[in-house]
């Protein structure tokens, strides 16, 4: 018989992924409580009279010219606002949008040589400033002579820009019992991103209004090593019911202040997404308040865009990306400026030297 190494790739593969008892727990590296995932775990999400004002918040960047010094990147923050289907009319303009960079420089400290990172913000009106972080908490160090490289430098203003817009959102458009939904987890993953949450935090609770964090992907695994969602959907197969929530941990790491389920908000949908409320919040929840809080997403997720998953975040990440086709517009603009200052043509270098990998993909695709 002859060899098929796709053949015999997919059969190992596939007794790799076999069907497993039904039940698990998140692969957790904080210190919070797990819970089972098991049939009996699940929640219905049941019908509410009065769905409750949810604030969705998203951004979004792009690079326009970058070498291995300095990154120019176009950067995007949004919210939206929705009760029920209904879509709530803001009290200003809903979008920022901001030009930044980001500069390296080397230094000696004991003896050792680092690397310094410091980012400029440029705001395309001058009165959204207010809706930026500051500079000086974009600073960072590092040992590592990667330059620039595999840093998330590019999201780093864009990611402390949302946090900042929600901010400024339960300040003006929220009021107790109201939602603001962030994009993704309540985890922060960069030096001093935790202030900025905290004073959203903070805030929050003291209006009463409610922080959660939705993320259409997940990378967590389950102890028996299957992915998170996919292995929740699998369990989920024996729920008798199509809207439903369950418990996952306190936290899965002790940078996320989250209370993590995973929740299906539409019977026909076919995701189920990681939910996230602040967890000071939700330990002091009852049924009846969590049931509201899942149904007001449930009523804004029945758009055929993507049944099941909220429009209100479908709409924030509309508004809030950079397309592709966007991105020539704003390269010509920062060409044009280069033309404009003596030193064009060493910039023109430094980006030169990260661009022969994309000549050769033009030569070769």
């Amino acid at each position: 018989m002859s060899y098929d190494p796709i053949k015999n790739l997919i059969e190992e593969l596939g007794e790799h992924l076999s069907q497993k008892e039904h039940k698990d727990v998140v692969l957790n590296n904080g210190t919070g409580k797990q819970f089972l995932i098991t049939p009996s775990e699940f929640k219905e999400i049941t019908p509410i009279i009065a769905h409750r004002k949810i604030a969705f918040i998203d951004g979004g960047d792009a690079p326009i010219e970058e070498s291995p010094n300095f990154l120019i990147t176009i950067n995007r923050v949004y919210y939206s606002l929705f009760q029920g289907k209904k879509r709530v009319k803001p009290k200003v303009n809903p979008r920022v949008q901001f030009y930044s960079y980001v500069v390296s420089k080397i230094y000696t400290e004991e003896g050792k040589k680092k690397v310094s990172y410091d980012t400029r913000l440029f705001p395309y009106k001058q009165e959204d400033k207010k809706y930026l972080p500051l500079e000086i908490d974009l600073s960072s160090k590092t040992e590592s002579t990667s330059i620039l490289q595999g840093s998330k430098l590019n999201s780093l203003g864009r990611r402390f820009a949302e946090w900042q817009l929600a901010i400024h959102v339960v300040e003006n458009e929220l009021d107790s019992g109201d939602m603001i939904v962030m994009d993704g987890s309540l985890q922060t993953s960069f030096k001093n991103e935790m202030r900025y949450a905290s004073r959203l935090y903070e805030l929050a609770q003291r209006k009463g209004v409610i922080v959660c964090g939705l993320a259409k992907t997940s990378r967590l695994i389950t102890e028996s090593g299957d992915p998170l969602l996919a292995r929740v959907s699998e369990i989920a197969e024996e729920v008798s019911f199509g809207k439903w929530v369950v418990k996952i941990a306190e936290e899965v790491s002790a940078d996320d202040r989250g209370f993590m389920m995973v929740a299906k908000f539409h019977a026909k949908s076919r995701f189920v997404f990681r939910f996230e409320i602040l967890r000071e919040q939700f330990n002091k929840m009852s049924p009846e308040e969590l049931n509201s809080v899942l149904e007001s997403l449930a009523e804004n997720s029945q758009d055929v865009a993507m049944i099941g998953y909220p429009y209100g975040a479908i709409d924030a990440d509309r508004f809030a990306q950079v397309r592709m086709d966007e991105l020539g517009m704003y390269k010509g603009f920062i060409l044009a400026a280069m033309l404009g200052i003596p030193e064009w043509k060493k910039l023109q270098k430094y980006s030169a030297s990260l661009m022969a990998h994309d000549v050769l993909n033009g030569v070769t695709s």
